[in-house]
């Protein structure tokens, strides 16, 4: 692939997310900000669950953490914060959910420890995805997904199965 042909990807790219987009995703047709997190929440689950059956354990971890922070973003912005005004890093996803009572300040904390320590490393460094990692994030994002949903109003909306 030369120089070239990058660039114009690139703004192959760009051009498409300029766009107005045509087919969205199955479950993601809202305006609402908070139910497309928690939708987006449901997504990634249902993602993950397929792509741990198959052995890919790297982005089911990245996957499980990901749905984490976008089923407590849900229930932060059904709480009344703007969406311009979601905390912008993940440790501060868990700080505002510790404040706002979504989770008790040990779960947060740890979710935090666990998601600097370990998702990170996985990630970029030299940490190795495992079956056993990747199954027990998994099924913690899953419990973390019911519960903050299960404290909803908008439970109804959630389309996980």
């Amino acid at each position: 692939m030369s120089g070239n042909r990058i660039e114009t990807l690139v703004d192959e790219v760009q051009a498409a997310f300029d766009r107005r987009p045509d087919e969205i995703e199955v479950g993601l047709e809202t305006r609402e900000a908070d139910i497309l997190q928690l939708r987006k929440s449901c997504r990634l689950l249902a993602g993950a669950e397929v792509l741990l059956e198959q052995g890919y354990y790297t982005i089911v971890i990245e996957a499980s953490f990901v749905a984490i922070e976008r089923v407590i973003e849900f229930k932060l912005l059904e709480g009344g914060i703007e969406p311009r005004d979601l905390p912008g890093t993940h440790p501060g996803v868990y700080t505002e959910a510790i404040r706002r009572g979504i989770l008790s300040e040990h779960v947060a904390t740890n979710l935090q420890d666990l998601w600097r320590n370990h998702r990170a490393k996985t990630y970029y460094q030299d940490g190795l995805a495992a079956r056993e990692r990747a199954e027990n994030l998994f099924a913690l994002a899953n419990e973390t997904h019911t519960f903050v949903v299960n404290q909803s109003s908008k439970k109804h909306d959630c389309i996980c199965s």
